[in-house]
């Protein structure tokens, strides 16, 4: 079977490959950590805010005892469950 390859490298490609090669400067990767550092930042920086103004916002003063009763009227609890929980406490 004589198969005809579709593709064709030009003569001496290979040979004068390597001097191609040698001839693309390298690359310094001096600070290639520098863009995910500063991801890590921003994120840590958003993450602590968030936690700021969440605790800002829900920190307020404690329950009356008249709110709670009235919370407690308003489901339906009843004394048996109060006591219940009372004594399991």
């Amino acid at each position: 079977m004589n198969k005809k390859l579709p593709y064709s490298v030009p003569p001496g490609y290979f040979d004068s490959l390597k001097s191609q090669l040698s001839g693309i400067p390298e690359s310094k990767s001096r600070f290639s950590f520098v863009p995910y550092f500063a991801l890590a930042v921003s994120f840590a920086l958003l993450v602590m805010l968030g936690n700021f103004i969440l605790t800002k916002s829900t920190a307020s003063q404690p329950a009356s005892d008249q709110e709670i009763i009235e919370y407690l009227i308003d489901s339906g609890t009843t004394l048996a469950q109060l006591e219940s929980a009372v004594n399991n406490y």
